[in-house]
């Protein structure tokens, strides 16, 4: 008896012991639905994440910050100058590997316009700061090397802040803003920025509405007493990629200061809350799905056991009239095969379901491709032969006499 034989038999035995067939198939349809519908969820939140990351400067994005000093510090960290716009000079100079440097100063200052006022914050920066984070202008422009070197007072508005002093974001343009009593002319106003990762969620780009960019040469002239930075923001150059320029950002660091007193991290990382939540999410539906198809494994080899045991004067039969032990073995693995496609098949069926209804009512991005269809099913029907290898072996080893006995 060939292979395609032994698939014909077996679907004729699942026919014929459908209760026990519908029941093994229960937990194989089950666990393969919530890998299906999984892996499309994860599709999807991966797919999101990758134009999260394009839109907050791309994984090639370095985030450098001061580290916490510790409750009893070094006289190394003491002595440590900390980040500092000297650095960013050091690493432009220096760095092999860095594409952009762009240095970051942050404060919370008084805004003030003809006829409105508010407090938030305001970020000195350089012109890399906008190639490096894919910052737009609605209006005007953004600010300039030429800024920089004549710290010049002149402002970019983040689109909320400009839109609540002047009711309009694109009035903004070319009018009078003072920050605590300095004033400042506006030569930009900037996009609205919008990123969801669930409909339901926040908008994960609303801090850069909410602020202002005005040269770092400026802010450290009106506002600081020192070169200290709050951030710098690198991008490695592409053809060493992040992790090599982590290390030689790191490197650098430590030769300047004698003391590792920063922290990197990449871009974005933080401000992705109702992303992680999701992950959370689609792990647990993943953990749900293993142990559905373990369960369904079981299930299968319990119920191919009993088949063996209530078949055991069939088959014995068959091997007295000339069938091997390996035709049986390969006839009882065949019937697992039969069995577990029509599984698979329904599990894909009931998880491409599964993956629209969450989709439509989470309103999350999850779509079923050919690779996931092809997993899922490959998935299942690994289960089904594991599951099925003990029960056919047990058959190949009955004895044709004790089974005519019997």
């Amino acid at each position: 008896m060939g292979f395609f034989d032994s698939l014909l038999t077996g679907l004729d035995e699942a026919r014929r012991r459908l209760g026990q067939t519908l029941l093994s198939l229960l937990g194989l349809v089950l666990g393969t639905a919530s890998i299906v519908a999984v892996l499309a969820l994860f599709g999807g939140q991966a797919d999101t994440t990758a134009r999260y990351l394009a839109e907050v400067g791309g994984a090639g994005t370095i985030i450098v910050r001061d580290r916490e000093l510790p409750v009893s510090p070094t006289p190394a960290e003491l002595a440590s100058k900390r980040l500092t716009l000297d650095d960013a000079m050091f690493l432009k100079e220096r760095s092999r590997t860095l594409a952009a440097v762009s240095p970051g100063w942050t404060l919370h200052l008084r805004y003030q316009a003809p006829e409105r006022g508010l407090s938030g914050q305001v970020v000195g920066t350089v012109p890399d700061f906008a190639v490096i984070n894919s910052i737009r202008p609605l209006v005007g422009r953004y600010l300039s090397d030429l800024d920089v070197e004549r710290q010049s007072r002149v402002m970019v508005l983040g689109w909320k802040y400009a839109d609540s002093l002047f009711g309009s974001a694109p009035a903004a343009l070319d009018q009078p803003v003072s920050l605590n009593g300095t004033l400042f002319r506006v030569v930009g106003v900037l996009e609205r920025e919008e990123f969801y990762f669930a409909a339901w969620g926040g908008n994960a780009l609303e801090y850069r509405n909410e602020r202002s960019y005005i040269p770092i040469s400026t802010a450290f002239a009106q506002f600081a007493d020192n070169r200290r930075l709050s951030f710098l923001t690198l991008q490695a150059h592409p053809a060493h990629g992040p992790q090599v320029a982590s290390a030689e950002v790191t490197s650098l660091l430590y030769a300047r200061h004698g003391v590792e007193d920063f922290d990197l991290t990449g871009a974005g990382s933080g401000d992705a809350d109702d992303a992680q939540f999701l992950m959370m999410f689609n792990f647990i539906f993943l953990i749900v799905g293993v142990v559905s198809l373990f369960t369904g494994g079981i299930v299968i080899a319990n119920i191919m056991l009993a088949s063996v045991v209530e078949r055991i004067r069939e088959l014995g039969t068959l091997m007295a009239i000339g069938a091997t032990p390996g035709t049986i073995f390969l006839q009882m693995l065949a019937e697992v095969v039969a069995v577990t496609a029509i599984g698979g098949v329904a599990g894909l069926a009931v998880g491409t379901a599964m993956t629209s209804l969450v989709s439509k009512f989470m309103r999350l991005p999850a779509v079923v491709t050919p690779d996931i269809a092809m997993l899922g099913l490959a998935t299942a029907l690994a289960v089904g032969l594991l599951a099925g290898l003990y029960p056919a072996w047990r058959a190949s080893r009955i004895a044709p006499v004790e089974a005519l006995r019997a």
